[in-house]
């Protein structure tokens, strides 16, 4: 016999629980199913960043209230309890593969500012979990752990879900099962979206890592492998002395693990990671589409990175949980009270002002694309070029304006010096479904 919710939400990650949290407090009857055995305790690859922190990145600008643990968004008018340390991150330092450094700020000016000259603030992801599951569970939620969903149905009332032997009944349903989202694939929701790659990673929490400027987020392109090319990430964690490293590939025929023994003896970078130790490996493949453009379809709405092209990060995630918690309580409340369900199309009207027509999707799938374009040689030759720091900014979605105003700034130099490399810089002109067309048909989606 089916289990009879309000609603069900599936996921408890960011957005999931979020959600849930938000459906209970308002005093909903609520189902939270969760694939995972422990939801606390990560199981895949996630940098665990919150969003830029010095501009607007998804409509907010979040502050860490450390005196009353709690992170907080203003604009959005929410706050969620959060208990743990963080790690401040005060510029992005780019490499290219013979170590020639691009700098989006400059640490020592912006560590004068305090707090209020950081990029990013990385939380304890798992204590994050540990005290959103502690708000949800405090409104009521009833949590079910351990419940891989094979079924989404609908029924007179509303929807059915199904999985590891349980079933649950609930008016709506608030997907939130991430990016390689199997209840989007299982309703057609995926249908009309257009396919980028997979975007693989292999990663590590390191201890004794020694890099030269500790509170900087570092990313670039090292040498590429014979099967294609990898980026690597480095950046403290939240945890006392512990940084997170990894290697990603949007090319399915690069081994992360050959190219994590690549970047590691690379003469640069080998001397940071001297005295260092693995604590933890985990990987990730995650699907990048175009995004979901209706955030609902019947009763069922997306939340977190389910419709995004790549993962909404923590704090988007939120945003997004928070918005459909209240959207499904306000569509019961319309019903119970007999009128007109508007809810729904407010909900699918913010998606899209605020995600899918304000932000493009193709511009953001362009930030790995460089290394598919120029040879190592040539990358390094630009990022010599480039003299002065960017703007500080973690913005994946603005960085790629700063990045083509500094190569158009080049232009003229490049075009005269090396008119071949001028020539292929021409094709960051075309779309990325285009300069990714080869690893497009190689690649393909899991769910």
């Amino acid at each position: 016999m089916a289990k009879k919710y309000d609603v069900i939400v599936v996921g408890a990650g960011p957005a999931g629980l979020v959600a849930a949290k938000v459906v209970g407090e308002n005093g909903f009857e609520v189902a939270l199913v969760e694939r995972k055995t422990d939801i606390t305790v990560l199981n895949r690859a996630c940098g665990a960043t919150l969003d830029s922190a010095n501009e607007y990145c998804h409509h907010d600008l979040y502050r860490c209230n450390v005196r009353d643990k709690r992170l907080s968004f203003p604009a959005h008018g929410f706050s969620v309890k959060y208990d743990g340390p963080y790690r401040n991150c005060y510029a992005w330092h780019f490499y290219s593969p013979g170590g020639n450094m691009v700098q989006a700020g400059v640490c020592e000016e912006q560590k004068e500012k305090g707090d209020y000259g950081k990029i990013t603030a990385i939380p304890d992801k798992e204590i994050l979990l540990r005290c959103l599951l502690e708000e949800a569970k405090a409104c009521s939620v009833e949590v079910f752990p351990g419940i891989n969903v094979e079924k989404v149905a609908s029924t007179a009332e509303g929807v059915r879900v199904e999985g590891s032997g349980q079933s649950f009944e609930g008016k709506y349903l608030i997907a939130a099962d991430g990016a390689n989202s199997r209840i989007a694939q299982m309703l057609g929701m995926n249908e009309g979206r257009h396919y980028y790659c997979q975007f693989r990673a292999l990663a590590n929490d390191w201890s004794g890592v020694e890099p030269p400027e500790p509170d900087a987020f570092v990313n670039g392109d090292t040498a590429r492998m014979k099967q294609g090319p990898f980026s690597f990430f480095l950046f403290p964690e939240a945890r006392e002395g512990l940084y997170w490293q990894a290697v990603i590939s949007i090319d399915p025929r690069v081994d992360l693990k050959a190219a994590e023994s690549h970047f590691l003896k690379q003469p640069l970078f080998a001397p940071w990671f001297k005295n260092a130790k693995k604590v933890r490996t985990l990987s990730a493949n995650v699907n990048c589409y175009s995004p979901i453009v209706d955030a609902y379809k019947g009763r069922v709405l997306i939340a977190g990175d389910v419709g995004a092209t790549m993962e909404l990060l923590i704090s988007g995630a939120m945003i997004s949980g928070w918005k459909a918690g209240h959207a499904v309580s306000l569509a019961l409340q319309e019903e119970n009270l007999e009128l007109e369900v508007t809810a729904l199309a407010h909900f699918d009207n913010w998606w899209k002002e605020a995600y899918v027509n304000y932000y493009s999707q193709d511009e953001l799938m362009k930030n790995p694309v460089l290394k598919l374009i120029l040879e190592p040689e040539e990358i390094d030759y630009l990022f010599s070029l480039i003299k002065e720091p960017m703007r500080p900014c973690l913005n994946p979605y603005t960085i790629r304006e700063d990045w083509g105003q500094a190569m158009r700034n080049l232009s003229p130099i490049i075009q005269q010096n090396r008119p071949e490399m001028y020539q292929k810089l021409g094709k960051m002109g075309l779309t990325a479904r285009e300069i990714m067309a080869e690893v497009t048909r190689l690649s393909k989606p899991v769910f």
